[in-house]
């Protein structure tokens, strides 16, 4: 632990689905005091208030809607009004899981990405459904692991989402879009809790390679192969962990320099004919095993020398990636107050 590191205390933030036992795991192995604090009990501001605490992290959920725009809220709260350093900081969690923000971000920027629609008018969907040519990739705001993804072939049923979506007559009208869930013993259960409302994410549906997995967390980048099953990467579970191209390493670390992110995943399309492009940016991903890299079979990451990327050997994902997240906030705050 870094020097001064003894007299700081995180806060872990616990929200709905304890994803927030990895950044426990994560202190208790850096030897870091730390606190519990639940943003989802009435008086939460009181409790961060008394706590004591230094900075906090935070780890939203990933699969309703309104749970993810709570979260937001307490981040932007924690750091706007309250003054606190949260961790992955407002501008990153705000893009996590918010794939319409995430696709105004990278318009904005002019980083590489698949042509991106967001519509909130019906008419305009519509319109552009009818010229459109197929297929086309219907995307919902929230859902990981492709669980809010689908290729629509035809233009009659993206029409029918496009209606079920925004309303036939009126929005106030609308029941959504339901997807449905086989989980329990093969019966369809309607996801009411996840019915999409409102708006129409489409993208230009392009053929890939693969897809390559590119992390920064704090100043180190990994990177591997996520291969393809069943038309998608994401949520595949195939992945090859081969060495990234120098290409995509810089490209990582350009995305992160631009929009100031300590932590942050960008999920690469590699074309048939060369080219990369951005299709998701996470500030929080999937990282289920400890190694999320390996150069000629030795596990490692890279780090930027101010010219090149070195590689360093070494194990570093452990605890879902969040050891690495508890170290990185560890330094920004004695960065920003230094011990005596």
């Amino acid at each position: 632990m870094p020097p001064g590191a003894e007299h700081l205390k995180l806060g872990i933030l616990r929200d709905f689905n304890e994803d927030h036992r990895n950044y426990v795991s994560a202190c208790e192995e850096a030897g870091v005091d730390y606190a519990v604090i639940d943003v989802m009990s009435p008086d939460w501001i009181r409790r961060v208030q008394d706590s004591g605490c230094d900075g906090f992290l935070m780890h939203p959920p990933n699969d309703i809607q309104e749970r993810k725009s709570m979260l937001d809220e307490v981040a932007w709260v924690l750091e706007q009004v309250l003054g606190k350093v949260v961790y992955p900081s407002f501008r990153e969690l705000y893009i996590y899981e918010n794939k319409r923000n995430m696709a105004w971000w990278l318009q904005s920027t002019g980083f590489p990405h698949p042509p991106t629609y967001v519509f909130a008018r019906r008419a305009e969907a519509e319109a552009f459904l009818r010229q459109a040519p197929y297929p086309l990739v219907f995307k919902t705001n929230i859902g990981a692991g492709a669980s809010g993804v689908r290729f629509i072939h035809s233009r009659g049923r993206a029409l029918r989402i496009a209606r079920r979506v925004f309303g036939r007559f009126h929005p106030a009208l609308t029941f959504g879009d339901v997807r449905f869930s086989r989980k329990y013993k093969g019966i369809p259960l309607p996801l009411f809790g996840r019915v999409q409302k409102h708006y129409l994410i489409v993208q230009d549906f392009i053929p890939i390679l693969w897809e390559w997995r590119m992390i920064r967390i704090g100043d180190s980048y990994f990177g591997h192969k996520k291969l393809l099953r069943d038309g998608f990467a994401s949520g595949s579970g195939k992945a090859s962990l081969e060495r990234p191209p120098d290409a995509l390493l810089h490209l990582t670390r350009e995305v992160c320099e631009r929009g100031g992110f300590r932590s942050m995943n960008l999920d690469v399309f590699e074309t048939a004919d060369g080219r990369y492009l951005i299709n998701e940016l996470q500030t929080i991903f999937g990282s289920y095993k400890p190694v999320q890299m390996r150069v000629d079979g030795i596990p490692g990451r890279f780090v930027y020398d101010g010219a090149r990327f070195i590689f360093e050997e070494g194990v570093f994902n452990q605890h879902g990636s969040h050891l690495l997240r508890v170290m990185d906030l560890i330094g920004l705050l004695l960065k920003k107050n230094p011990s005596p």
